[in-house]
């Protein structure tokens, strides 16, 4: 009897291990998809969502991304003339960006996803998302240590984009020139140049 309890339970827990491996390659798997959405929402789209709505409910992570993608799925249908539909979905999504957040405040990964959601969106819908960024921004500053040289130069360029519509130009400009100088090279750095020839 012993030996047959002894055995379920590393049944059991092979089972559990197969299960929590198969949600982590669906959630790495759903977020490839939706940063392909990002430039070609066409297909990838509905395989993000796919992926990622069976673990929104139980990953903060998912429910991030599955979020962003309905922001995304929003700018197809306003393409569309859907304008109703596209509301909705902006809607539902930052809600469920917000939500997630709400469930895991220190996942640096949902930071940078609200934080540039935000601004994309502030800048190309009627949505406000600004402070919602600038929370983000904050946090992340606070956080700075911890962050790759990427995820710095990250940041200062989405808040030297913040510090620009919020009219505060001197600020705006040093935090291009930060991100220049902690990323020399890199994609982020190439649109703080780009955003600073604008402004000098």
């Amino acid at each position: 009897m012993k030996k047959t309890v002894v055995c379920l339970t590393v049944l059991l827990s092979l089972v559990s291990f197969v299960a929590w491996s198969d949600a982590k390659s669906d959630l790495a798997e759903g977020i490839r998809y939706h940063d392909l959405s990002r430039v070609d929402p066409a297909g990838n789209l509905n395989k993000g969502k796919s992926l990622l709505g069976p673990l929104k409910d139980k990953d903060p992570v998912a429910r991030g991304y599955y979020g962003s993608l309905l922001t995304l799925e929003a700018d197809s249908q306003y393409k569309m003339k859907k304008v109703m539909k596209a509301m909705e979905l902006l809607e539902e999504g930052t809600t469920f960006m917000d939500e997630a957040v709400e469930r895991a405040p220190n996942t640096e990964d949902l930071r940078f996803l609200r934080m540039i959601n935000s601004y994309e969106l502030s800048a190309s819908s009627p949505l406000n998302r600004y402070k919602v960024m600038k929370d983000d921004i904050d946090w992340l500053d606070a956080n700075r240590s911890s962050l790759q040289t990427s995820g710095k130069g990250t940041l200062d360029l989405y808040k030297g984009l913040y510090f620009m519509k919020a009219r505060k130009p001197d600020e705006g400009i040093a935090a291009f020139k930060s991100c220049i100088a902690v990323s020399p090279g890199s994609d982020e750095a190439k649109e703080a140049a780009k955003q600073l020839a604008r402004y000098q």
